[in-house]
């Protein structure tokens, strides 16, 4: 079981007293059982010691230094802090110090009294005084649970003896010091006045102290209880019971006078009330002598909660700051952690355009502006056999007995297409030139124009013109009737115009074996979303909901139709190509370039 432990700090001496902790169903149910106790000088080396044999040991502390106050203060109904607070305006206003002590209020009335005012009791103590003697506590490493005055210990003391005290009457609760005396009035168990007196059992005489006479001190106890009842308007028949507790050796022995000269019971609280008397701390007999002057330390200990605690209110501002601190740093982190999952989320993520893997066969011939080319027919980019491209000699008849000279074909070179993304070009197709009629000399066809770009395959095989013979003018036969000759079309640059032309049809030659073409691919192996958008291609407008753009070069982001899309992503039926500051271009499922333009209210 947990232990407590209570501390007396009176300006004569240091009393611990540890229990065990009961809890609080069992508080006012049963007897305590004292562990172990200690009576120590205010300082020193042995008290030093103690202390620190307590070090993390949660201690309720009764201190005696500087000059403490209670009363009772009608507060409205409300709130801890704001009945506090009431309760020092009202003290301010009769001329209390208020600033630089350390108080506490504690309900004066039952716990269910509704009543809109209602009555408290307030406890002030100075705070230096207070700090100062708690500074050796704190050094030894205690952890101090709560911190009251002797007035309200005695106050903790009636509350413990609630069956044996008089209804309706008042109680005296005192305790006898060496310097010091406190006088506790109590009314139910609610402390209703008290009084500290700066003069104990021991008078100082030419500088040596003493005990007084047994007469003295029952002579000045007794005046000073009537005064402290007088002050409350009441008198020495309202008393119904005095209670006295301290260092005073033989207190036993001082009850029958001051029972004489107020005429009330006076008991002394030397007996073990409360405590289980089997189990005894050693050693039991000095235990037994000392019961009535750790009182004080035990009742702190044992009555816990206390009614007044002058750490309330210190400790509620330091849990209230921790709390805000870790409040702002749990909220810190979330950011943090809320970001972090943003950061790493899909959506927010910069969406690149999806790569497409391009190559000769596929890819259809498109102009620099995006508008493709008429071309009708499209070959993979392959260079054909020697073998395949080889056509038939062909035979030019002449006009003598010799037979034809068979010329060779031209060698044909093929090149290694690299494949490249083609160049954007508007092309017009090629125009047959009118054949050459002039001279009987066949002419050569001038190469074809080398240009950097993919290979172009044309339907056309190439022709075979023969070889001029030379022969000398003697031998030379009769000239053979003209024959026009057909000239392939040269591969010319693309020209960028607005429009395709449309093509002439060129004259094939005859006796010519055509290359058979491989299947053109479909049009369709390129998405709609993946083609270019021209400046020249009008676009249609969209039928959607743009809400906002976000633009940035690296993340192209708008919200349509209330959804986050990029390029891309599909916004009823149709792609998203590009996104702009401005506006978002799609293409429909017939490739048709859309528009949805950033306004207010488009649609």
């Amino acid at each position: 079981m947990a232990t407590r432990v209570g501390i007396d700090l009176s300006p004569a001496s240091c009393r611990v007293v540890e229990i065990d902790a009961a809890p609080a169903w069992r508080r006012h149910k049963g007897e305590t059982r004292v562990r172990s106790f200690a009576v120590l000088p205010p300082s020193g080396p042995e008290t030093r010691a103690k202390l620190e044999s307590l070090r993390k040991r949660h201690a309720a502390v009764v201190v005696w230094d500087g000059p403490s106050d209670h009363r009772q203060v009608t507060v409205t109904r409300g709130s801890y802090e704001s009945m506090r607070a009431d309760a020092f305006g009202a003290l301010a206003a009769a001329g209390l110090q208020t600033r630089g002590v350390w108080a506490d209020i504690s309900p004066a009335s039952g716990r269910w009294d509704r009543a809109k005012r209602r009555p408290v009791v307030v406890a002030l103590a100075s705070g230096s005084a207070l700090a100062s003697a708690l500074q050796p506590l704190v050094d030894a490493g205690i952890c101090l649970r709560s911190v009251t005055t002797p007035a309200m210990a005695l106050a903790s003391m009636a509350r413990l003896r609630r069956p044996f005290s008089v209804p309706d009457a008042i109680e005296v609760y005192v305790a006898l010091e060496e310097e010091v005396t406190c006088i506790t009035l109590v009314r139910g168990a609610v402390l209703v006045a008290a009084r500290l007196l700066a003069w104990g059992y021991v008078g100082h005489l030419d500088a040596l102290s003493q005990q007084r006479e047994r007469d003295d001190i029952t002579t000045r106890l007794a005046g000073a209880i009537r005064e402290s009842v007088a002050s409350i308007g009441g008198s020495s028949g309202d008393i119904g019971q005095v209670c006295i507790c301290g260092g005073l050796p033989e207190l036993r022995s001082m009850t029958a006078p001051l029972m004489e000269r107020l005429d009330v019971e006076v008991e002394p609280l030397d007996s073990l009330f409360g405590i289980n008397a089997v189990l005894l701390p050693e050693p039991a007999d000095e235990f037994r002598e000392r019961v009535a002057e750790l009182r004080l330390a035990w009742a702190a200990a044992a009555d816990w909660p206390p009614p007044i605690n002058l750490l309330r209110a210190r400790s509620s501002h330091a849990s209230k700051t921790t709390l805000s601190r870790a409040a702002v740093a749990t909220g810190v982190a979330a950011g943090l952690v809320v970001g972090w999952r943003v950061e790493q989320s899909q959506w927010w993520r910069s969406t690149a355009p999806r790569s497409v893997t391009r190559t000769a066969t596929n890819m259809p011939s498109r102009a620099r502006e995006g508008v493709p080319t008429s071309a009708p027919t499209r070959t993979p980019a392959m260079a054909p056999s020697a073998a395949a491209n080889r056509p038939p000699a062909a035979t030019i008849p002449t006009g003598g007995n010799k037979p034809p000279i068979v010329s060779a074909p031209p060698a044909a070179i093929t090149r290694t297409p690299v494949v490249t993304a083609p160049p954007a070009a508007m092309t017009r197709p090629p125009v047959a030139p009118a054949p050459s009629g002039a001279g009987n000399r066949p002419s050569l066809a001038p190469p074809p124009a080398v240009v950097n770009k993919a290979p172009v395959v044309l339907n056309n095989p190439p022709v075979v013109v023969p070889a001029p013979r030379r022969v000398s003018p003697a031998q030379a036969p009769a000239p053979a009737p003209e024959r026009p000759l057909l000239i392939p079309p040269p591969v010319t640059p693309r020209a960028e115009v607005p429009a395709p032309v449309p093509s002439v049809p060129s004259v094939r030659p005859p006796a010519v074996t055509p290359v058979v073409p491989m299947p053109a691919p479909a049009r369709d192996r390129v998405p709609a979303h993946a083609r270019p958008t021209s400046p020249l291609e009008v676009a249609l407008p969209f039928d959607a909901v743009l809400g906002t753009i976000l633009y940035s070069p690296d993340r192209k982001l708008a919200i349509v139709d209330g959804r986050i899309v990029g390029p891309a992503d599909e916004v009823r039926g149709a792609r998203v190509v590009d996104i702009t500051p401005s506006a978002v271009m799609l293409r429909d499922a017939q490739g048709r370039l859309r528009r949805l333009a950033l306004s207010a209210g488009s649609r």
